[in-house]
């Protein structure tokens, strides 16, 4: 009798055990060769790429201690073969084109069928990019119409800062969450306001809200 096929590491990263649960089981009755582990934090996250290197990383956006787009990257460079899936209920049309730029092969919101995580997986691994057809038709007008002004404009860190500015924080907790200075965070603010044509960080934080929400109601 041949030695069993040693089943590949597929790394789950979500702070809601009742999302992490559900992915898991799909991936223990939907797909064979996997063995799926859960982790609700990019520290922990960190280790277990480190650990096992997994093929493949489903990753939410919104994490308590750490951003997505820059987990998606050090998954990239830990683990560059590790196929990557987002997701997230976060709407793709504002966070998709960012989470495949960082290296993500994929993005699927969670108000989608559960199920078609398992499609996703599937297509990411085998070489393919999962994108919904508005999101890749999104992406084809990102193309053929470069963006000169507006929030498409941010840098990652800039919208790092501005979703978590539209969360309600404040300069000094922006900078801990991110990991960075408050004099840091006060200059990405000066450049935002410039982008968006803000008078005040008032103003900022008015259109920052207004943006969180219309990204929630996406999805």
């Amino acid at each position: 009798m041949p030695p069993p096929v040693a089943k590949r590491d597929l790394l789950i990263v979500d702070d809601h055990p009742i999302i992490t649960l559900a992915v898991k089981s799909l991936v223990e009755t939907m797909l064979t060769g996997y063995m799926p582990h859960t982790v609700h934090t990019v520290a922990d996250a960190l280790v277990m790429i480190e650990k096992c290197k997994p093929a493949v990383a489903v990753v939410d956006i919104s994490l308590p201690d750490g951003d997505g787009l820059d987990l998606i990257r050090r998954i990239k460079d830990a683990a560059p073969s590790c196929a990557v899936l987002v997701f997230s209920m976060q709407n793709e049309l504002h966070y998709g084109a960012r989470a495949l730029k960082a290296g993500a092969n994929g993005y699927l919101m969670k108000g989608d069928k559960v199920s078609a995580v398992v499609e996703a997986i599937r297509k990411i691994e085998s070489g393919g990019i999962y994108a919904s057809p508005a999101l890749t038709e999104e992406l084809m007008r990102s193309v053929s119409k470069p963006a000169h002004t507006g929030i498409e404009t941010f840098s990652d860190r800039e919208y790092q800062v501005f979703r978590v500015l539209a969360e309600g924080h404040s300069t000094k907790e922006i900078a801990l969450r991110l990991k960075i200075s408050t004099k840091t965070v006060d200059s990405h603010i000066e450049h935002m306001k410039g982008k968006l044509g803000s008078a005040n960080k008032t103003e900022l934080l008015l259109k920052a809200r207004d943006w969180l929400r219309s990204t929630q109601g996406g999805g």
